[in-house]
């Protein structure tokens, strides 16, 4: 048999041998977020904000919820500005006001200081699919390995080191100084339930996510 058969005889069976339509590899932790956020509407969730800005430092317990494509709610629970509720609905502009005096309303920027956390974060922020939408624009920087066991969760972990990014809502005081943004991802219901910023190896903001409601018919009237 010739060297030629014999190479030929080779192929055939490895083409026997090799299962037709292979499997396509396993989705990536970010692309399995992906996929879930693609089909959410609207959702809510309360957030544990700690939050360091040189030798300060704040907590604040939040409640937001959001509406496709441009409706939000973020009540303040406890902490600076606690009793206040803030109301988005596109754009720039935001309605604010304190829930024991609600018929008195003022009306500002979303970013602006009195609106915003210790390092200005406001009612854009907690907006995960933008979250999301921006570590999609890094997709190629993207670090995946197993995140920490969250009570009793365990967890995958995705790092977006920040080398030349920016996110568009990312509040001044992360601009050029945070070096890495991480999302910790509940491997069962593929929720986010911990986000942390760092400043080289110092966490300067962190939120701890929970009570998750997903498509529960949120109405314009909700986020009034």
């Amino acid at each position: 048999m010739t060297a030629h058969r014999c190479l030929a005889g080779a192929l055939a069976l490895c083409l026997l041998l090799t299962p037709a339509g292979a499997p396509a590899a396993p989705a990536s932790s970010f692309e399995r977020l992906e996929a879930l956020w693609n089909g959410i509407q609207d959702y809510s969730m309360t957030i544990d904000a700690h939050e360091v800005l040189g030798d300060q430092s704040a907590e604040n317990e939040l409640h937001f919820a959001f509406k496709r494509p441009d409706h939000a709610r973020l009540d303040i629970l406890t902490g600076l500005r606690s009793g206040s509720t803030i109301v988005w609905g596109g754009g720039d502009r935001v309605t604010a006001y304190m829930r024991l005096f609600s018929f008195f309303k003022m009306h500002g920027d979303a970013r602006q200081k009195d609106l915003t956390s210790l390092r200005g974060n406001g009612i854009l922020n907690p907006n995960m699919g933008d979250v999301i939408a921006c570590f999609a624009a890094y997709r190629d920087q993207l670090r995946e390995h197993d995140g920490p066991e969250i009570a009793g969760k365990p967890t995958d972990e995705i790092e977006l080191p920040y080398h030349g990014v920016e996110c568009p809502d990312d509040p001044p005081a992360d601009r050029g100084t945070v070096t890495l943004d991480v999302l910790d991802v509940d491997r069962q219901s593929g929720l986010v339930i911990t986000r942390k910023r760092y400043e080289g190896d110092a966490v300067v903001e962190r939120w701890d996510m929970a009570d998750w409601r997903i498509n529960a018919g949120l109405s314009d009237r909700d986020l009034r």
